[in-house]
């Protein structure tokens, strides 16, 4: 009982979550899926193959394919060889939306104790290993 509670319970903040960021997103032109990319891109300055991020982001390829072509219609990547890089602008939307993330987090966390935001964050990293261990 109490694993199904938490279940629909996360699934409900996931789902909260992803709204909220895709409203909170569209003052920047991007979405969620967007953003990811962006932020993949942004930390390899080489580039990655939409093959790769699709892995790393837990899409298919063609959903990768597509977010990239939106991404490339608004001058944010390039891709090359089916190898995507992120642009100027792209660099640039993504240091602005970072800044702005942060306040977000900051706003998010004023919430919370010290010790209670440790804890939060502790808890969701465990978690998140956890799944990736299990993939």
């Amino acid at each position: 009982m109490t694993e199904g509670t938490i279940s629909s319970f996360f699934t409900k903040i996931s789902n909260e979550v992803e709204k909220q960021m895709n409203d909170d997103l569209k003052c920047f032109g991007i979405d969620a899926n967007e953003l990811e990319i962006l932020i993949e891109l942004n930390h390899h300055q080489h580039g990655k193959t939409l093959h790769k991020l699709a892995k790393e982001l837990h899409i298919t390829e063609d959903k990768a394919k597509d977010i990239a072509k939106e991404l490339v219609a608004k001058d944010l990547i390039e891709v090359n060889d089916k190898t995507a890089i992120d642009t100027e602008a792209g660099k640039d939307l993504c240091k602005k939306v970072e800044k702005h993330r942060s306040e977000t987090d900051q706003t998010i966390t004023g919430m919370l104790s010290k010790e209670e935001t440790l804890s939060l964050t502790n808890l969701l990293k465990k978690m998140l290993k956890s799944s990736d261990n299990e993939k």
